[in-house]
């Protein structure tokens, strides 16, 4: 009677397992089928920028970010490894690859907040020009830029209003971005200043010097080249947040710590880049591209950031790594003539430094 009963139990729970089984397969089955029927659309939720989130791959594509050609090539320095600019300036002495300045580090002056930026690897010294925020475009052009230049006897004189020429500038001010002003809090707004530069026709070279704050040349787009770094002796570049042209304002002072690529669109037989601005003692700066079109980088250029060759005579070259347009001058610098001398950079970063 008990081995009947085992038998009988035995022959019930397999039929419950096959039972079981066959449910299962069932369910998965129909679970495929609707899967492939409905497949899953995306979420209608918008991107939620984060702290975390902006090392994703979904902040690329925003219009907080920029592309540009020069990162596409197989030449030059590596866009998402560009080397942080901090620890490559000097008061001391002109070094290749170095920003020479005439005036130290102010530790104390309005930063950038280091905890929110995310483009940067503080610890390997590099950042990731690809992933770093930019201000989008103003859907309103701005009042109309100028640009004269003439040549007056042994005279280069040029008269600006430091708004860009093509109109192409940020929406600023920046208010209405928080994404943007938890990183960088600059309250300022361009607007337009007369500045007028009286440079030698024919510069010559002399022993190398510093380079102060504030305009040390100006861009055929009317619109002022300040130097590599911000007040702190920091990556200006690297760290504060400029728009999508390239530019921000100090105060109301629109300026550019590199050249924007869009301004390097003339060439030579050989695709050299043409001049896409002057600096203080009247040497040209060129483009990105040297001899044969080669894309210019630290390595090519001497301790003031540029070189001669051919009948170019001496030249400084913008590159997309630090310091960007030039290192120091390497002729005598002439002082600016503006309705508006440049201020510091405007409060609205940490008081008295980072955080």
């Amino acid at each position: 009677m008990i081995y009947d009963r085992f038998i009988l139990s035995m022959l019930r729970y397999k039929q419950i397992r096959s039972t079981l089984t066959i449910t299962i397969s069932a369910l998965i089955l129909l679970l495929a089928c609707e899967s492939q029927e409905n497949p899953k659309q995306p979420s209608s939720t918008p991107f939620t920028y984060t702290k975390n989130s902006l090392d994703t791959k979904d902040l690329i594509s925003t219009k907080f970010t920029i592309n540009p050609k020069l990162c596409e090539d197989q030449q030059g320095p590596d866009c998402t490894r560009l080397k942080l600019g901090d620890k490559y300036f000097s008061t001391y002495k002109p070094q290749q690859g170095y920003l020479y300045s005439c005036n130290g580090k102010d530790l104390n002056a309005p930063s950038s907040r280091e905890d929110q930026i995310t483009w940067i690897d503080f610890t390997e010294g590099t950042w990731n020009l690809l992933q770093k925020l930019w201000l989008p475009e103003s859907t309103t052009k701005s009042r109309e830029g100028s640009y004269t230049e003439i040549l007056s006897g042994q005279e280069r004189q040029i008269e600006i209003n430091n708004l860009p020429l093509d109109k192409n500038i940020g929406d600023w001010p920046m208010t209405d971005y928080p994404l943007l002003t938890r990183i960088d809090g600059n309250p300022g707004i361009p607007s337009a200043q007369n500045i007028s530069f009286s440079y030698s026709a024919n510069p010559k070279e002399t022993t190398p010097s510093c380079v102060s704050l504030g305009a040390i040349g100006v861009t055929k787009n009317g619109v002022v080249i300040y130097n590599a770094a911000d007040a702190r002796g920091e990556d200006a570049l690297a760290r504060e947040i400029v728009d999508v042209f390239g530019g921000h304002p100090a105060g109301n002072n629109y300026h550019y710590h590199f050249i924007p690529e869009r301004l390097d669109n003339e060439f030579l037989d050989d695709g050299h880049s043409g001049i896409v601005g002057y600096i203080n003692d009247g040497f040209p700066i060129h483009g990105y591209k040297g001899e044969t079109g080669k894309e210019m980088t630290n390595d090519d250029l001497d301790i003031c950031h540029g070189h001669k060759h051919g009948s170019l005579g001496y030249h400084y070259h913008a590159t997309i790594e630090y310091p960007y347009t030039i290192g120091c001058y390497r002729g005598t610098p002439t002082s600016v003539d503006s309705t508006d001398p440049p201020p510091a950079r405007p409060t609205g970063g940490p008081p008295g430094g980072r955080q």
